[in-house]
This record gives C-alpha cells, sequence and structure tokens, in this order.
C-alpha cells in the first residue's frame, strides 16, 4: 500500500518522493484525481492550492518543488491567474482549461482534458523500476 501525503498552505515537506501539485482544482477534478490515486501504488506527495487559498508565496515555492503540475485555469481566482504565466511556462506543468481564446498554448503546449495520463505515467514508471 502507498502512502499519500496532502499537503496544503502553509505547510511544506521536503523529501525525495514524487509530488503532484493541483492548483485550485474543482470537485470533478478532485474526484477524479482520487479515483486515479486508487489504480497507482507509488508514494506520493500532492500538494492542494484549493479554492480558499491565497498564499502566493506558497505556491511558486511549491511550484519549484513538484514533479508534475496540474492547474485547473477556469478555476483560478484573479490573484492566482496573476501567475500563472510564470508557472505555467514550465516544462512540467499541465493545464486544464474551457478558454480557446487565451493563447495559453504559446506558453505551454501540455494542455489536458483529463487526468488518465497520470496513472500511465506511474504505472509506467513503477514498472521500469521492476
Amino acid at each position: 500500500m502507498s502512502i499519500i501525503n496532502l499537503i496544503t498552505p502553509p505547510d511544506k515537506i521536503f523529501n525525495l518522493t514524487a509530488g503532484i501539485f493541483l492548483i485550485k482544482p474543482d470537485n470533478n477534478l478532485k474526484i477524479q484525481f482520487q479515483s486515479i490515486l486508487s489504480k497507482i501504488d507509488v508514494d506520493l506527495n500532492i500538494f492542494i492550492f484549493d479554492k480558499d487559498d491565497y498564499d502566493i508565496s506558497w505556491l511558486l515555492d511549491v511550484s519549484n518543488q513538484a514533479d508534475f503540475i496540474i492547474i485547473d485555469i477556469d478555476n483560478c481566482d484573479d490573484l492566482t491567474k496573476k501567475f500563472i504565466s510564470c508557472i505555467i511556462a514550465q516544462p512540467n506543468v499541465h493545464y486544464i482549461t474551457n478558454d480557446n481564446s487565451t493563447p495559453w498554448h504559446l506558453l505551454n503546449r501540455n494542455r489536458i482534458y483529463n487526468l488518465d495520463w497520470i496513472a500511465d505515467k506511474f504505472n509506467n514508471e513503477d514498472e521500469d523500476a521492476t
């Protein structure tokens, strides 16, 4: 059975465990992510910057620490959106949006429509380790 550490502001964790950072996930994204976690058998740090979180310093610090970042752009408040362009330019960032008018793809081509790829990513890494 894997160990899942859930970390929210202002807490931090420093270990060698892989980390996934969810930024402003809506309830549907959380449910989908929870379902995927049940299929993954690796230890993970899950960082969540939720709808009531506004600690931008923590957001920026953790975005430099996590292995994978998933941003729900449509669910971001105005303050968080001001820092999205800084974060989204990183190659380990994936984003979800229904906004087709903002050219996010110019900063990052990792647009996703669901989280199925995460289970595949960690299951493949698990197979590579054996």
